[in-house]
């Protein structure tokens, strides 16, 4: 009997342990599924409250300078950006306008470029009349992408690109860039954002006109 009783006592620890390691195995992938909805929970928050602050700065009747600059203030941060920019263009006249160019830290200079020429990927958004989404450094090089003398300069070259057309039909009034350094930094969803941002910018652009 007591050579029995063993073997019974030694199965129903066994069965026992078994049962804790499942256990453990049923809380961890609980934890993990509760820390992707926590996330996803943090980011929609960002979101929200990233277009609620761009409905109470932009509004009708602020310059194209002024628009941009609140677009910037707003998103900048919260999208973990590299570099930011929005361009209008003057399909009669044939240039592509820098209104606002982000870079390094600061707004620089940049000079205007000629439609027609369709040298970058700026060019291709407009041509095209959809939003360009580049992933990686390699992929913008061959599609086209052009260094800044800052860029030339520094070796600071952003991997991520999210070009999207301000306005509808044949024609766009422009574009809107988000640049991140990180590679494809933009997600669907924060694509959906930045798409929603570029459509509020570009009716308040219109109304302003």
């Amino acid at each position: 009997m007591s050579l029995f009783s063993g073997k019974s006592k030694d199965d129903a620890l066994a069965e026992r342990e078994g049962r804790v390691a499942q256990l453990e195995r049923e809380l961890r992938a609980l934890q993990g599924r509760l820390d992707s909805t926590e996330e996803l929970v943090r980011h929609l928050d960002e979101d929200r409250d990233l277009l609620l602050g761009a409905l109470e700065r932009l509004r009708p009747g602020l310059t194209p300078l002024e628009l941009s600059e609140a677009l910037l203030d707003v998103c900048f941060k919260p999208l973990g950006l590299a570099c930011f920019y929005v361009a209008l263009a003057d399909w009669e006249g044939d240039q592509l306008n820098f209104v606002l160019y982000h870079e390094g830290g600061r707004a620089r200079q940049h000079p205007s470029r000629r439609l027609s020429d369709r040298v970058g990927l700026s060019e291709r958004v407009l041509a095209n009349r959809r939003s360009v989404y580049i992933r990686t450094l390699e992929e913008g090089t061959a599609a086209g992408s052009l260094l800044t003398p800052a860029e030339q300069a520094t070796g600071l070259i952003p991997h991520s690109w999210y070009g999207v057309p301000l306005g509808w039909g044949s024609r766009p009034a422009g574009l809107v860039s988000f640049q991140s350094f990180q590679t494809d930094a933009f997600s669907d969803s924060r694509r959906r954002v930045m798409e929603a941002l570029a459509a509020l910018l570009s009716t308040c652009l219109d109304q302003g006109r």
